[in-house]
């Protein structure tokens, strides 16, 4: 982390002499371990780095460069007679990575934006477009913002071609092929996403801040797991997952901000609701306090709850075993299953301002510590059912000057 923040400074410092930049670095790294009562644990390591200036009174531009360093594994079939022993787990390594940049231009009553995105790893690769707006009005006190944003992907495959049914496809066993032109053992599938987010800004009372808004978002190509088996009827079959092509997402939320300046202390709550066309439904709410306890530092912390169902093609292990696939479609994805999950978190926070009366190169300086607790309760029998819980830290560091 140290040295990704000296990359950051040695970005900046040309725009340092600049009265009319203002120019931000920070970084970033954290770390998710989520331990299964089988002895492995799944890890990412995740440092990013961030860079952004203003150009003139109105423009911006910004560039940034993330990694996820993943390992761990996963049980090689989803219901087998032990649905998440360890003992043949597929144990797996990965490096995902994504540089991306945008401009914008904000004026004291409209703003535009636009982003490009890459992001890369052995078996997937994914080309982001990303537009944006927003509107005050009603004397500033309502802000209207609409976001687009359209995902080029494409995700690496076994070449199944020749399967007569869909329970006779098998899965990716290496990614070591992928997207080499001339390889004939692995294929490549190519996904659309299209994501549209309304949302309304209301400053109610110089206190009170209320948002509300939605997510519409329709998923076009494979999004099974190309590497998943799942144990199908009593014949003891173990195709690779296999779930629709076409999956479209609806979400709303609500959310406030109360500042407390009586206390030094702002409260914080939302809450979502969730819908898809295979028919997972979910609900989220969370809440958070912050407050000072000096002129520099502040405490925070945050409780989320989140709920869900699962979709209409998922079974248990055993139900997959017995009583076979829900039509043409079966999974062994948690995301897809049933969940209850609670998170507890705090953040620590030091944040120094130079004095108007000084000058100086640095305005402000930016240093945090949190600590999140997650805590799952799937329904036995549902996937990673092993995997009761996960923490994840993280620890930045941001320049403003």
């Amino acid at each position: 982390m140290q040295l990704r923040v000296g990359a950051l400074l040695l970005l900046a410092l040309p725009f340092a002499g600049d009265a009319r930049a203002g120019v931000e670095a920070a970084s970033h790294l954290s770390i998710f371990r989520e331990p299964s009562t089988s002895g492995a644990t799944v890890q990412v390591i995740h440092p990013e780095t961030e860079v952004s200036t203003t150009l003139g009174s109105s423009a911006a531009v910004n560039a940034g460069y993330e990694v996820d360093l993943v390992s761990g594994a996963t049980p090689a079939v989803y219901g087998s007679s032990q649905p998440d022993a360890v003992s043949g787990a597929t144990h797996f390594s990965d490096e995902r990575q994504q540089a991306h940049g945008g401009v914008s231009i904000d004026t004291p009553l409209i703003g535009l934006g636009a982003g490009y995105s890459y992001g890369w790893e052995h078996d997937y690769r994914s080309h982001t477009l990303s537009v944006s707006a927003r509107g005050d009005f009603l004397e500033r006190n309502f802000t209207l913002g609409l976001a687009y944003t359209r995902n080029f992907d494409s995700v690496c495959d076994q070449n199944n071609q020749g399967a007569l049914s869909p329970l006779d496809r098998q899965p990716l066993t290496s990614a070591e092929h992928c997207f080499r032109g001339g390889e004939t053992d692995v294929v490549t599938h190519k996904v659309a996403v299209h994501t549209l987010e309304p949302s309304l800004v209301w400053i109610a009372t110089p206190r009170l801040l209320l948002q509300g808004g939605g997510t519409v978002q329709v998923v076009d190509g494979f999004q099974s797991s190309p590497y998943r088996r799942v144990a199908v009827g009593s014949e003891g079959r173990t195709p690779q997952e296999h779930v629709p092509d076409l999956r479209q997402r609806f979400a709303l939320f609500a959310r406030g901000r109360l500042a407390l300046p009586e206390l030094r202390a702002a409260v914080s709550a939302m809450g979502r609701v969730y819908r898809d066309t295979w028919d997972l439904r979910a609900a989220t709410a969370e809440g958070e306090l912050s407050k000072y306890l000096g002129p520099s530092l502040i405490v925070g912390a945050r409780g989320r709850y989140h709920r869900q169902g699962g979709v209409v093609f998922f079974r248990l292990a055993d139900q997959y075993r017995t009583l076979g696939p829900v039509g043409q479609y079966w999974t062994g994805d948690r995301e897809l299953a049933p969940l209850e999950t609670v998170l507890g978190g705090v953040k620590l926070t030091y944040l120094r301002r130079t004095e108007r009366e000084r000058h100086g190169w640095l305005d402000e300086l930016e240093l945090n510590l949190r600590f999140d607790a997650f805590f799952y309760h799937p329904p036995a029998g549902a996937p990673s059912a092993d995997r009761r819980g996960a923490t994840l830290f993280q620890a930045g560091a941001a320049l403003r000057f």
